[in-house]
């Protein structure tokens, strides 16, 4: 299998993925699947490393010595020095806990095992992977991994089974998607971020490098299949959405869409490829590594400076020429002299290793300290320090997120443990923020209180919410408990606004179809009291707790380091607008179920003009809508003195 030529229009497809990749970080251009231009880099990756490897095995010429070497110096000079970059700057702008974090976030990327680490991270109880300097190198850690593992199979293939180089292939791809569909409904993190997730889209370049499919000989046949290739990627990149169903089968779109146009490019081309071998696309394309590896450390430090803030226009498009600058920067001086056709240092595999290996470690040893040294709280104070610890609570009852009702699982069971009385509550992340103040109501009526909480999952019968794949299954399995256990009381607890409202940030729809929060969430609540009605004797509502603004413990933190004013309340009309829609449900569903009651916190944050976000010394929240578990408690009393039956949304 000879070399293959150099094809200009697959760094014009770089340049779009890269392209596609930063604007949507940067907000510009509205794509709402600009992120799919990482599962195109995927498949060139497995196409032109696959191709260099197997012509050097067939040819004879390949050693693991000299792949290694050829990664080290493709990879590693623009990696170490937006490390080291990142690592100086967060010196001097990061809080405390947040320096901690990219030190460990150093540690994995140069280990490439960031997406490991990030898998373990990412979650709903974390603040925001907006704040990760870092995050963008899970898929070095991905390609990495496969790369591992790749030339030993080749190999071994090559040496025992040559004719099963396609079968082995095939196979090893059909198996990782298979896992990547089945476990996205079951683990989405893991799934977007582990490699066995994500070697099949690796693995379709690798087949098309080994000439899997037939040349594509009609040039008529060639046109349309690029068109279409080309229309699909486009079309996924404006339009797919990032939530708990991608990666899944849709990541298939972008993945063939880019296999097709890898594909026919190397059968002949077509007037696509032409477009993609435009001159700056191709550039942009020879940038296209850096500007990656820049941009997102860039775009994330100005953020962190400005209370994580999404940028302006004007903003957004001095990064983009930032980011661009920069790139050009680190092509031309960093990865160029250690790989260009001519290197400026030629040194011996075993110098490119030991100089990898101790830049690795002076980089792993920094921020291993970093970690170490929690991010060096005396750099800003024992105030921020106090306020950015505030970011990373102890968050009571956490492990029952998702689990069912158990009477035998003392774990997740609040108030008096040995009660005969039992209550259920059931909710969202809200329920589970209200859990440690619902503890000391049922411990005072000597009630034995059951979790049934579930992150982003409300408890609507019946209701699909796309950000929770398991949330319809969970909420049945919790009616049929409910009806099988029947309880004396039942607490529902949820951040309803967000299921409720048109904008509320979780779009709602039903197993039968019927899609949108206004059309969804009337019905559904109101299934839901008819089945907490007839289960259980007594069923309170606790409604909408008001916001605080966004990521509130950081932007504290940040205003106190800064010397400014801490951030406005939000106000008491923005907080009734914003839970309008339910309220006016709720009053109708009073008016039908009258024995249950609803209880409005409303009065208990808010004065006349403001919803505060702190009271007595103490900040209420643990970020923009959560409660602390002090506060949790505070509330609590004021729950303990509401009115069993007053009216929904009454205003006192």
């Amino acid at each position: 299998m000879p070399a293959a030529a150099y094809r200009p229009d697959i760094d014009g497809l770089r340049a779009i993925a890269v392209l596609a990749v930063v604007l949507y970080h940067f907000g510009l251009g509205g794509l709402g699947g600009g992120f799919v231009g990482v599962d195109v880099f995927f498949v060139i990756s497995g196409y032109l490393i696959t191709g260099i490897v197997q012509a050097e095995i067939v040819q004879g010429r390949f050693t693991l010595a000299r792949f290694y070497e050829r990664r080290a110096r493709r990879i590693f000079p623009a990696l170490f020095a937006m490390l080291a970059s990142v690592l100086v700057a967060g010196w001097f702008l990061l809080l405390p806990s947040d320096l901690a974090r990219l030190g460990q976030a150093t540690v994995a990327t140069v280990l490439f095992a960031s997406n490991l680490l990030f898998a373990r991270q990412a979650g709903y109880f974390d603040e925001s992977s907006d704040f990760n300097p870092l995050l963008h190198t899970w898929s070095l850690g991905v390609e990495e991994q496969f790369y591992l593992g790749l030339p030993l199979l080749l190999l071994g293939i090559a040496r025992w089974r040559p004719r099963a180089l396609l079968p082995v292939l095939w196979a090893a791809a059909l198996l990782s998607f298979g896992a990547c569909v089945a476990g996205q409904a079951i683990k989405p993190k893991p799934v977007f971020f582990l490699s066995p997730f994500r070697a099949w889209e690796l693995l379709v370049g690798a087949l098309l490098a080994v000439r899997a499919l037939p040349p594509i000989g009609s040039r008529l046949a060639r046109e349309l299949a690029a068109v279409v290739a080309a229309l699909a990627l486009l079309w996924a990149i404006g339009w797919m959405r990032a939530d708990a169903n991608f990666p899944g089968w849709r990541a298939a779109i972008p993945v063939l869409a880019t296999g097709v146009l890898l594909h026919v490019g190397g059968a002949g081309g077509s007037r696509v490829h032409d477009m993609l071998a435009w001159r700056p696309l191709v550039l942009v394309g020879l940038w296209s590594y850096s500007l990656y590896l820049w941009h997102w450390p860039l775009l994330v430090l100005v953020r962190y400076r400005d209370g994580m803030e999404p940028p302006g226009i004007g903003m957004a498009l001095l990064l983009l020429v930032g980011s661009l600058l920069l790139a050009a920067l680190s092509h031309r001086f960093v990865e160029t002299p250690f790989r260009g056709p001519t290197p400026a240092w030629r040194g011996t595999p075993r110098a490119v290793f030991i100089a990898s290996a101790v830049a690795a470690a002076c980089l792993a040893v920094a921020g291993g300290w970093l970690l170490a040294a929690r991010g060096v709280p005396a750099r800003v104070g024992p105030e921020v320090a106090a306020l950015d610890a505030l970011r990373t609570p102890t968050i009571p009852y956490q492990r029952c997120d998702g689990v069912l009702p158990d009477l035998a699982n003392r774990a997740c069971t609040i108030g008096a443990a040995d009660a005969d009385r039992v209550a259920l509550v059931w909710g969202d992340s809200h329920a589970l923020a209200w859990a440690p103040g619902l503890d000391g109501v049922f411990r005072e009526r000597g009630i034995r209180g059951m979790l049934a909480v579930f992150s982003a999952c409300g408890p609507l019968p019946e209701v699909h919410n796309p950000s929770n794949p398991r949330c319809l299954a969970h909420n049945r399995k919790v009616v049929a408990w409910l009806r099988a256990q029947r309880p004396e009381v039942v607490y529902l607890v949820a951040a309803w606004p967000v299921y409720s409202n048109i904008e509320g940030g979780y779009m709602l729809r039903r197993p039968d179809g019927v899609e949108g929060n206004t059309r969804v969430f009337p019905s559904a609540f109101g299934e839901l009291l008819d089945i907490a009605g007839k289960a259980a004797g007594e069923v309170h509502v606790i409604g909408p707790t008001p916001y605080a603004p966004e990521f509130l413990p950081f932007k504290l933190a940040m205003r106190q380091w800064a010397g400014e004013e801490m951030p406005q309340s939000m106000t008491r009309e923005s907080h009734l607008v914003a839970s309008a829609h339910f309220w006016r449900t709720a009053r109708a569903m009073h008016q039908r179920y009258p024995k249950i009651h609803f209880h409005n916190p409303t009065p208990w944050f808010c004065d006349m003009e403001a919803c505060q976000y702190r009271a007595g010394g103490r900040v209420l929240f643990r970020d923009g809508d959560h409660l602390n578990v002090a506060d949790a408690r505070f509330a609590a009393q004021h729950l303990r003195e509401s009115e069993a039956a007053s009216r929904p949304g009454e205003r006192r």
